[in-house]
């Protein structure tokens, strides 16, 4: 294993205790990290395309200890079963989500969503409204996904699957700000992710080939849910304007412009994200 390997295998090992989570698995394979909660709605909270529960993990550390969290590792993704093609849709993520918080014992909870993780959310908003108290939508992709840019990276250059020799300008494109991890971590994650593009070349047909009522929802107008939208001004990954549409779709959506930060607001700036995302959870608390 490499240096990077090994510190961060320390280091997620130092997080989960700062966190307090514990990990947890469900019957068809989910794996997702847990934290009780004993005041307040619990965050459940859905990383990106290639990511994994971990890009939550420094964060969830700063949210304050009385909320509880979930770190749910998507199908195909980090800890989790590997999937198909035709069931890494972002509808059948959000049944994966579903099942974590039945077998966590949670019913209602605020869905953090990070890039491909927000049309995750948003599908979970409309899909099962019961079950969704809030919305944070961090650097989130947008209700055209599926008709715009993205469709291009299914058969040619993907900018989110890097080869090991883009190791450097992979990191440029996504991150703004290194995260406070270490030089050697980073390009680990990133070398790892690199060795994974076949899997992750099916993983992405999965999630922008299928649409409609497997897709991201392009109709937001019935979600009547307090809905914040993250999105950092350097983002080189997902326009602003993306951000904007969001909040104009969004009945009770507002927007916040980290300035300074790029495509992983909740991993380049993990304490000021927690302080923004834990006065929202105050809102919808009260709401």
């Amino acid at each position: 294993m490499t240096l990077g390997g090994v510190q961060l295998r320390a280091m997620h090992a130092a997080a989960r205790i700062a966190a307090r989570v514990r990990t947890v698995q469900t019957s068809d394979g989910v794996r997702y990290l847990v934290r009780d909660g004993r005041k307040g709605l619990p965050l459940a909270c859905i990383h990106g395309f290639g990511g994994d529960k971990e890009t939550w993990l420094l964060m969830s550390a700063l949210v304050p200890y009385a909320r509880g969290t979930v770190l749910v590792d998507l199908p195909g993704h980090g800890a989790s079963a590997d999937v198909p093609e035709d069931r890494a849709s972002i509808r059948h993520h959000a049944e994966a989500v579903v099942r974590a918080l039945d077998h966590a014992g949670i019913d209602r909870a605020i869905i953090c969503g990070n890039s491909m993780g927000g049309g995750v959310a948003l599908r979970l908003a409309v899909s099962w409204p019961d079950r969704v108290a809030g919305l944070v939508l961090v650097a989130s992709v947008g209700r055209d996904v599926h008709q715009g840019g993205a469709r291009a990276w299914v058969d040619g250059e993907n900018p989110l699957i890097p080869r090991e020799e883009d190791v450097d300008r992979f990191m440029a494109i996504v991150l703004e700000q290194p995260p406070p991890v270490g030089r050697a971590v980073i390009r680990h994650v990133i070398m790892e992710r690199a060795r994974r593009a076949d899997l992750l070349h099916k993983l992405f047909r999965g999630f922008v080939l299928n649409d409609g009522d497997a897709g991201v929802p392009r109709v937001l107008s019935g979600i009547d849910r307090q809905a914040l939208v993250i999105h950092g001004e350097q983002d080189r990954i997902i326009d602003k304007r993306t951000a904007e549409d969001l909040v104009l779709g969004l009945p009770r959506g507002e927007l916040v412009v980290m300035r300074g930060v790029g495509h992983a607001p909740q991993l380049e700036a993990p304490r000021h994200t927690a302080r923004i995302i834990e006065a929202f959870a105050q809102r919808v608390d009260r709401d």
